[in-house]
């Protein structure tokens, strides 16, 4: 039998009781105990009463807790908590309340059933983790007037890697499209933005990471394909900085929401049965859950309450860019976007600045321009005019260069 300890009123309720003598004079025993005549008596009663338990001592819990929540509030707080788990969506405590109004029930207060789940063992304390008043973020004040674009790995039943690309409204949360790929490329990432515009209008600003498949700028200092599709379209692409999670971290945190979906479901067998999938998703994610960054309001609900803005009438000039370029054996320049052009093998090895403003090109070495052209679009070789600007130097030997 596991030992109880006792407290020093029990103790002396104890030695109270061993030294009961009728013919004793209660002032003397309780002279010598060090105690008054009032806690002799109500010790001695308590014995009297129930032994030893009688001494021990009693809850101070009021008999009545108007305030506690009740068990069957309790049980259904626990049981909402598990059926969002089997569903693969989010369970925390403002998402169990969520789904219990969903039910129509009137649940408590969002602490009090962080409350309920950590009485019941089913949360863990996070004292480090940073509070959300910490954070200070932006977020667009109308629908469509930015866009967020992301790509995220993912593979199917074969284990076959792939790629989900996702475009999220910045003001709604709302999803506007989906897309399975093979891989984080121009031409899928163009097609997801084709099926978002088709179903909710063009943005004005589309806002993605410094991916090859977004932009060339940090590669080439060029303008990629995508951006270029962009420009067209009268829409600016901005590119975030690297590591700053107030700018993208909210669709990086909407990717774990979407693969705790996915995993609880049978893998797709190909890229279709993937975008199946994500269609799905879509739907519950614009139609049904209540989003904890837009007040627990839903998606779609958000982005039908306010007018839309549009991207630019006309399309948009790209921005200059210089890039430095190694000649090519043959006299051979790459102007970026995989155009290119020749000035003549006495420039092979050479290293020159390739200074594109749109699709006007000036190709210069030092503070000589080499040539100026247009670029046509329809040909990934410019064609070298029968004659160039006059350099007022010959170009020295190859391996003299720089």
């Amino acid at each position: 039998m596991a030992e109880r300890m006792l407290g020093m009123e029990t103790r002396l309720a104890v030695a109270v009781a061993a030294q009961i003598d009728p013919d004793r004079s209660v002032t003397r025993l309780c002279a010598e105990l060090g105690v008054s005549r009032d806690t002799y008596y109500r010790l001695r009663a308590r014995f009297a009463a129930g032994g030893i338990e009688g001494l021990l001592p009693r809850s101070r819990r009021p008999r009545r807790s108007p305030t506690r929540t009740d068990e069957a509030m309790v049980d259904a707080i626990v049981a909402a908590r598990r059926r969002l788990i089997e569903d693969g969506t989010d369970c925390g405590a403002r998402s169990i309340g969520y789904q219990l109004r969903r039910e129509g029930l009137r649940p408590p207060s969002v602490r009090t059933i962080h409350r309920v789940l950590v009485r019941a063992g089913l949360v863990s304390p996070q004292p480090r983790k940073r509070p959300r008043s910490a954070y200070r973020r932006f977020v667009a004040a109308r629908p469509n007037q930015m866009w967020q674009l992301d790509g995220t790995d993912w593979r199917l039943a074969d284990g076959t890697g792939v790629v989900i690309l996702r475009l999220q409204d910045d003001h709604s949360r709302m999803i506007m499209a989906s897309r399975a790929a093979p891989s984080e490329n121009s031409v899928d990432a163009w097609e997801c933005m084709l099926t978002a515009m088709r179903r909710h209008g063009a943005p004005a600003a589309v806002l993605s990471d410094g991916g090859s498949a977004f932009t060339a700028r940090r590669i080439r200092g060029g303008l990629g394909d995508f951006e270029a599709l962009l420009r067209a379209h009268g829409i600016t692409p901005i590119v975030a900085s690297p590591h700053h999670p107030q700018t993208c971290g909210k669709k990086e945190r909407e990717w774990s929401t979407q693969q705790r979906w996915l995993a609880v479901r049978p893998a797709a067998a190909d890229l279709a049965g993937l975008q199946r999938q994500l269609d799905s998703y879509d739907t519950f994610f614009n139609t049904v859950r209540n989003h904890q960054g837009i007040d627990g309001d839903i998606p779609a609900r958000r982005w039908a309450a306010t007018p839309a803005a549009s991207p630019a009438a006309d399309p948009l000039p790209a921005p200059m860019a210089s890039t430095n370029v190694k000649v090519t054996a043959n006299g051979v320049v790459h102007l970026g976007n995989r155009y290119r052009t020749s000035i003549g093998v006495g420039w092979a090895h050479a290293r020159v600045d390739v200074v594109r403003d749109g699709l006007d090109v000036a190709i210069i070495h030092r503070d000589q321009i080499i040539r100026t052209l247009r670029i046509s679009p329809d040909l990934r070789y410019q064609t070298r005019p029968s004659t160039t600007t006059p350099r007022r130097n010959q170009p020295a030997l190859p391996s003299d260069m720089s």
